[in-house]
């Protein structure tokens, strides 16, 4: 699963290469005290590099390296890519050059690899070196090191496939290209180096995160998990069910149609035998998610059931990433209303923070927005969590609940000021409030009322918590990006121009160098017609404004799976500005 060389420097550390001529005792011994030192780190904590080659053939030392991609893998996400050709000092045979594309004239003037090792170990540094089918890409490397006077790498090793077999289930076998294809991956072309190397990145985040699933949390915990032979896999006993209608009845249907749907990001809706739409979904992997409705293998829900049993036939349609099919997911749900999306087109469920002025004014939680003069914050997803942290603002006040029949009566001046009190800590302009709260808790602490001590806790966190989520709400609220993503047609690419957080517009732009200028023109006239920040409303009260809210924050936040995101001034552009901007965009450079 592994494998690693380790020096020692003269104070016993650990230290980058190792010398060949040290006691293997000695070699084994530092390994363990390395294992040590890292099995406490969590998995997302750790620096991951991954690796991937393209070679003229597969016996190390025989056949040379033609390309080499590295990319650096922090906090689950992609965080920098190198790539470079290298001069293997020998031809490249036919069938590899129709394999990857790579030709002789490609790497005539590319540097050997002596030249690249320096920058490769850089690159690597300490982290953990990332392979998928490690035997083969490291062993070339490792080769490489020694012909060249270096130790082989002493970076610990994972392999993505002994990750994904056990992580992965119900694919036919686990090459990189399978599973990226099952996993809804999007690689642009397979045995070239750097697009591999991508791929086994986006693999190892998606194993990470099933891992967790196993409560796999650290290093140590997934050398000890790996090292476990798994149980063998038995098909499962299929149970007869007693309800007719936990199996659907157009089962047959989709498994006959299944081999045509793709493994790609996308959106599907499940129709009636009205023929009308009775749920909307969106998956990363649309073959994925719609066989699990053909399978029967567990007993299912109330509402499953009463789905499954009104379901006639599906329809779908790919997108070019996961973004497109979210932000299409809403607005199909918006159009058509279905009547299993109530999670989605439930308004009830978010809430919003309410302050009424006046010497009768009250703070309090409501899923109604109205012309009434009063403060509203929010939307919150949870009105249970903006419910818990309006109580704890007002415990931290002294003001009462907000309802008739439990109102404490407080002078009408002081309750005006408390009142102002509560804005000014949403807003973030006063803390007194968090030192007030605080206070209490170290008081409870240091007489030994641990119980009074960890409600005081909880009630400072939620209030930090309210605080945030109305900063983080305010800023997605004032963000306007365009937004560039693949299309399910590869000559063109999706173009979204997000406006005070809410989408304003979308247009599909030509991808070719040669359609570069109508490209332009395309994302320009979409600018001078529909970004106007001036004219956004600072309130949102319709639903799928809200979908869109969270969902371009939570992307715009983590920059998400790769797309680019170009930032755009809070201003109307000019007379002539909007080709200028869409040039910049285009270019990749900052809009001023």
């Amino acid at each position: 699963m592994f494998d690693m060389a380790l020096a020692i420097s003269s104070s016993g550390v650990p230290v980058g290469i190792a010398s060949t001529g040290l006691d293997a005792d000695l070699v084994e011994e530092v390994r363990r005290v390395r294992l040590a030192s890292l099995a406490g780190i969590d998995l997302w904590d750790l620096p991951f590099s991954v690796v991937d080659i393209e070679t003229t053939g597969s016996v190390a030392g025989r056949d040379g390296i033609t390309e080499i991609a590295l990319v650096g893998v922090n906090q689950g996400h992609i965080a920098r890519r190198w790539s470079t050709f290298i001069n293997p000092a020998q031809p490249i045979p036919t069938f590899i050059t129709q394999l990857t594309g790579i030709t002789n004239e490609m790497v005539a003037c590319a540097p050997p690899i002596g030249e690249m090792l320096p920058a490769i170990m850089e690159f690597v540094g300490d982290s953990v070196v990332v392979v998928h089918n490690v035997r083969f890409d490291a062993h070339f490397i490792d080769r490489e090191l020694c012909r060249h006077g270096h130790a082989p790498l002493s970076n610990i090793k994972l392999d993505t496939l002994a990750l994904a077999r056990r992580t992965i289930a119900e694919v036919p076998n686990y090459k990189l290209g399978t599973l990226t294809r099952e996993l809804g991956i999007d690689v642009e072309r397979h045995h070239r180096a750097l697009a591999d190397a991508t791929a086994t990145a986006e693999l190892l985040i998606h194993c990470i995160k099933k891992l967790e699933d196993n409560a796999v949390f650290t290093l140590g915990m997934l050398l000890d998990h790996l090292r476990v032979r798994s149980a063998p896999k038995r098909r499962p006993l299929v149970r007869r069910m007693s309800d007719a209608s936990q199996l659907p009845v157009w089962t047959a249907v989709l498994r006959s149609e299944l081999d045509a749907v793709p493994s790609k990001p996308g959106v599907y809706t499940l129709r009636d035998a009205g023929d009308q739409i009775v749920y909307v979904g969106k998956s990363r992997n649309l073959r994925q998610r719609l066989r699990a409705y053909a399978t029967a293998g567990k007993p299912v829900g109330a509402k499953m059931r009463a789905l499954r049993a009104a379901v006639a036939s599906f329809s779908f349609t790919v997108t070019g990433s996961e973004l497109e099919a979210l932000l299409m997911e809403v607005e199909l749900v918006r159009l058509h209303d279905p009547p299993f999306n109530d999670r989605l087109r439930n308004f009830q469920q978010f809430g919003f923070i309410k302050v009424e002025s006046g010497p009768h004014g009250r703070l309090l939680t409501t899923t109604r927005l109205c012309q009434d003069g009063a403060r509203y914050y929010g939307p919150y997803r949870s009105m249970a969590a903006a419910r818990g942290a309006v109580a704890a603002l007002q415990d931290a006040l002294g003001l009462d609940c907000g309802e008739a029949d439990t109102q404490v009566v407080l002078p009408p001046a002081e309750r005006e000021a408390l009142l102002e009190e509560a804005v000014a800590f949403i807003e973030g302009s006063a803390d007194e409030v968090l030192l007030t709260v605080a206070r209490r808790r170290d008081e409870a602490a240091a007489r030994g009322k641990a119980e009074l001590a960890a409600r005081e806790e909880e009630r400072l966190e939620r209030l930090r918590r309210l605080r945030g989520r109305h900063s983080a709400l305010e800023a997605a609220a004032r963000l306007h990006a365009v937004v560039l993503a693949g299309a399910a047609d590869p000559s063109e690419e999706a173009c979204f121009l997000f406006c005070g957080g809410r989408l304003a517009a979308r247009e599909r732009l030509p991808r070719r160098l040669p359609d570069r200028t109508r490209a332009t023109e395309l994302l320009g006239k979409m600018l001078a017609e529909s970004f106007a920040p001036a004219d956004a409303p600072r309130c949102f009260v319709k639903q799928h404004e809200i979908d869109q809210l969270y969902i371009f924050a939570g992307w715009y936040e983590q920059r998400r799976e790769g797309l680019y995101y170009a930032a755009l001034p809070d201003r109307r552009p000019g007379d002539g500005e909007a080709l200028r901007w869409a040039q910049l965009i285009l270019d990749g450079q900052a809009v001023v």
